[in-house]
């Protein structure tokens, strides 16, 4: 049995949280919030045993096993380091830091404390991401490859009223490219390594926080282009293009309908969830660390991820040193 805790209360978690009822070995023990009152309606909402107002207190709870983290970026190190020297093995949200030292923190806490901890990053553990693995060699050498996750904020209204809500506040290391651009990010170091070199551009808002972004990566024999927004609505699915096919791809956060299209005109679709609610894969994956398996590629990834963008940030000159989520 693993006594799960969780910290944060948004619409991720729910997802996260209907995906551990396919898991008979997970048990919802409790759950952090700053206060008493919402903690307890959400505990009662989904079953915990437990409400904490008091990190240290719930660290030292010797039943809980596992702790989710669905916090604000700025709260992921502080929050899994404590933890994980409690002996708490730790699910993360992505992205699961803004630097490259703080990630590395975080992985070398897990090992220095043999527990395990891993990213929350849906692409890095869905089927369809295996799928176009098995797909490339059929469309020959890649030459180009176009990553796009543009979806209009549901806040970004708001924003425009001059009511900044969590996703446009930059003091929580939040803005377009820690919350969508990390997806494209990800798939790509994930199917091809890290580029050579990049370019990379934002476009800012009030508030000094980004609402879109391009990043150009160069490999020796290809280029990527990387693209994000909050502030648009994208419709044209991503792709990677080989020299004798195309793979299409429908989300780059989590690949499920997959096109396969040859340059002889041959064309397959695939779907590749099976019925199970996306998140279940990255929590199938996370338990099966906690019973011993070894799967060291997805904090080779969530590592590369964050020195990637620590890179691109800089270029772009999203700056959260200047904000005080420090």
């Amino acid at each position: 049995m693993i006594n799960l805790a969780v910290i944060g209360r948004n619409f991720v978690v729910d997802e996260m949280l209907e995906a551990t009822r396919l898991f008979p070995e997970i048990k919802l023990h409790a759950i952090y919030s700053r206060k008493e009152d919402t903690g307890r309606e959400y505990a009662e909402k989904w079953g915990f045993d437990k409400v904490y107002t008091d990190l240290d207190k719930m660290a030292e709870d010797k039943n809980i096993d596992a702790v989710y983290i669905a916090s604000p970026n700025y709260c992921h190190e502080q929050q899994a380091v404590k933890l994980m020297q409690a002996g708490k093995h730790v699910l993360c949200e992505k992205p699961m830091h803004k630097s490259y030292a703080g990630a590395m923190n975080m992985i070398n806490t897990a090992k220095q404390n043999g527990v395990v901890f891993m990213e929350a990053m849906m692409s890095a553990h869905v089927p369809g991401t295996y799928k176009i693995m098995e797909l490339l060699p059929l469309i020959g050498k890649v030459r180009r490859v176009n990553l796009s996750f543009c979806q209009y904020s549901s806040r970004y209204d708001k924003f425009k009223q001059g009511i900044v809500e969590n996703a446009f506040d930059p003091t929580l290391w939040n803005g377009s490219f820690m919350d969508l651009g990390v997806y494209p990010v990800s798939l790509l170091l994930q199917l091809f390594g890290e580029p050579s070199d990049i370019k990379s551009e934002a476009v800012f808002l009030p508030e000094s926080i980004d609402g879109q972004g391009t990043m150009i990566c160069s490999y020796p024999d290809m280029t990527a282009t990387l693209q994000w927004s909050k502030i648009t609505q994208g419709y044209i699915q991503s792709d990677i293009q080989g020299e004798d096919g195309s793979i299409i791809i429908d989300r780059v956060s989590k690949p499920t309908n997959l096109t396969l299209i040859l340059r002889d005109g041959t064309k397959e679709e695939y779907e590749t969830l099976a019925g199970k609610p996306v998140m279940y894969y990255e929590l199938k994956d996370f338990i099966a660390q906690i019973n011993g398996e070894e799967m060291p590629l997805f904090n080779q990834i969530s590592a590369s991820e964050a020195k990637l963008m620590e890179k691109a940030r800089k270029r772009m000159g999203i700056n959260f040193s200047l904000t005080q989520g420090l």
